[in-house]
């Protein structure tokens, strides 16, 4: 830094001098700053990513434990059923979201309203109540 700011400093004034050294020091915190972020947004990304899959995995697992008769579609009876299962448990903590909210969680994600979930209705309204992180 002696080398850029000495010239300053001796032919304009040290008040320069000073201020030129402020506003590099200024000017590299802000670049540092810029390129944590890039990575950090990237790291976000990647995690939002991940927890995604891993919730479609265990909706997906959830899914094909709970739906006992084959039907495509999950019961309420069904549901509250296998509330004691490691896939639902697993399911909840996914979603950080209390076992004793079983149904509500279950008519929240009931989008057709008939008393059933398809694996679709199951997905979409895990990420739906995953928010954004």
């Amino acid at each position: 830094w002696q080398e850029v700011s000495a010239p300053v400093m001796e032919h304009v004034s040290t008040f320069a001098g000073a201020m030129f050294i402020m506003y590099n020091a200024f000017a590299v915190l802000v670049l540092l700053n810029l390129v944590t972020g890039v990575f950090v947004d990237g790291a976000m990304k990647l995690s939002r990513a991940d927890r995604e899959v891993e919730l479609l995995d265990k909706a997906y697992k959830l899914f094909k434990d709970t739906d006992e008769d084959n039907s495509g579609d999950i019961s309420w009876d069904e549901f509250k059923s296998r509330l004691s299962s490691p896939e639902m448990c697993q399911f909840f903590e996914a979603l950080e979201i209390s076992m004793a909210r079983a149904d509500d969680l279950f008519q929240l994600i009931d989008r057709s309203a008939d008393g059933r979930l398809s694996l679709e209705e199951l997905v979409a309204g895990g990420l739906m109540l995953q928010g954004p992180a």
